[in-house]
C-alpha cells in the first residue's frame, strides 16, 4: 500500500511540473492573447460598431496620445466619442488588418480602411472611394487598452480629394 501511495505523488508531482509554464512561455502566450485581442477590437468595435464593447476593450484609465487627439477625455469615453465621429463622416468605412504584431505588453496592427467619402463627391453626386493606410500601437494590460498611438497617411486623403502638392516657387 505504501508503495502504491509514493508511486501515485511521484506520478502526481511530475504531472504538476510538467503543468507548470515557464516565463517564456508565458510571456509568449500574453503576446498571443494580446495579438487576439487587438484583432477583436478592430473587427468588433471598427467594423462590426459594437459600441457596447467599449468598456471590455479600454481601460478606464485608457489615454490617446495620437495627434490631435483630445487630452481632456480619457478612457472608454474617448473611444466612444471618437468612434462615434468616425462613424457618422464615414458610415461604411471597412478595416482590414494586414498585420499584428506583439512585443511584450505591446501590440501594433498595420492595417488598411476602405469606404466612400461623403465630402467627396462626382458628377452625379456620388461619394467618391476612400482608402486609408495606418498603424495602431496598442498598450494592453489585463487584456484592455490602456493608451494607443495611431499613425495614418493623412496626406492621402487629401489626394483623394483632389487636393495638389504644390512645391514652393524658386
Amino acid at each position: 500500500m505504501k508503495t502504491t501511495t509514493t508511486l501515485w505523488l511521484c506520478v502526481l508531482g511530475m504531472l504538476s511540473a510538467c503543468a507548470s509554464v515557464s516565463p517564456v512561455e508565458r510571456a509568449a502566450q500574453q503576446e498571443e492573447q494580446n495579438r487576439q485581442r487587438a484583432r477583436l477590437l478592430t473587427e468588433e468595435l471598427y467594423n462590426l460598431r459594437k459600441l457596447d464593447r467599449v468598456p471590455e476593450l479600454f481601460a478606464e484609465d485608457y489615454v490617446d496620445h495620437s495627434q490631435g487627439a483630445p487630452k481632456d477625455v480619457v478612457g472608454p469615453a474617448l473611444v466612444l466619442q471618437q468612434a462615434e465621429a468616425t462613424f457618422e463622416t464615414f458610415p461604411d468605412l471597412r478595416f482590414d488588418i494586414l498585420h499584428v504584431v506583439a512585443d511584450q505588453d505591446l501590440v501594433l496592427v498595420h492595417w488598411k480602411a476602405a469606404g466612400t467619402d461623403p465630402l467627396n463627391l462626382d458628377d452625379a453626386g456620388k461619394p467618391r472611394p476612400l482608402a486609408l493606410n495606418g498603424h495602431s500601437l496598442y498598450r494592453m494590460r489585463d487584456g484592455k487598452v490602456v493608451e494607443s498611438w495611431d499613425i495614418s497617411d493623412r496626406l492621402s486623403p487629401l489626394l483623394q480629394r483632389g487636393y495638389r502638392v504644390v512645391p514652393p516657387q524658386p
